[in-house]
């Protein structure tokens, strides 16, 4: 189905895209725990965490989901003719 070379590109693109999209929404979860921390001091950790965060991370990384599909691929464009 998948011949060595599309295997190892998509390899190659899945995890660039997901180590950008997880370095970005951790960034994002820091900066909003550092903006609403007196909210969150004073509501339970579970609601806080899965009332709260399961929701947010999906939100963002579907908002940042184009962008970084684009990064992606132009950093494995450029990769793949770097060697």
């Amino acid at each position: 189905m998948f011949k060595i070379l599309d295997r190892y590109i998509l390899k190659k693109f899945l995890g660039t895209y997901i180590f950008a999209i997880a370095l970005i929404l951790a960034i994002t979860v820091m900066f909003d725990i550092n903006e609403k921390l007196d909210s969150f001091l004073k509501a339970p950790l579970h609601a806080t965490v899965f009332d709260y965060f399961l929701n947010f991370l999906p939100y963002f990384a579907n908002q940042f989901s184009p962008l970084f599909t684009f990064i992606a691929v132009s950093y494995t464009h450029l990769r793949a003719h770097e060697t």
